[in-house]
C-alpha cells in the first residue's frame, strides 16, 4: 500500500507526504514508513514497525486522519490486492514474480 499526500504550504510551495507498507523488518512481521518532503528538497523518513497488522492500520488511520485535518489532499493511492506472504522458511515470497 502506499498513500502520497500533498498540500501548499503558506510560503507556496509543494509539501509531500507518503506512507508505505514495507516488507516485515526483522523481528516485526509488519512495517509502515512515514516519508516527508518540501517541493524537491530531500526526503526524511520516519519507520514503524508493528506485531499485528490491526496495529498498523490504526496507525494507518490515525496519520492519515491528521494529514487530512492538516489540509493534506490525496494525490495518489496504491493497495495491492492481498499482502506479502510468508513461505515455508520464514521469509516473505513476493506476490508477483517479475518477467523476465
Amino acid at each position: 500500500m502506499i498513500i502520497t499526500m500533498y498540500r501548499t504550504g503558506e510560503d507556496g510551495r509543494l509539501r509531500y507526504y507518503t506512507l508505505h507498507d514495507r516488507q516485515p523488518v526483522m523481528g516485526h512481521p509488519y512495517a509502515l514508513t512515514v516519508a516527508w518532503r518540501t517541493g524537491n528538497g530531500a526526503e526524511r523518513e520516519k519507520l514503524y514497525v508493528f506485531d499485528s497488522l490491526a496495529d498498523m492500520d490504526r496507525k494507518i488511520r490515525q496519520v492519515f486522519g491528521r494529514r487530512i485535518r492538516d489540509g493534506y489532499r490525496l494525490l495518489y493511492s496504491f493497495s495491492r490486492e492481498r499482502p506479502a506472504r510468508r513461505n515455508a522458511r520464514g521469509t516473505v515470497a513476493p506476490a508477483m514474480a517479475l518477467a523476465t
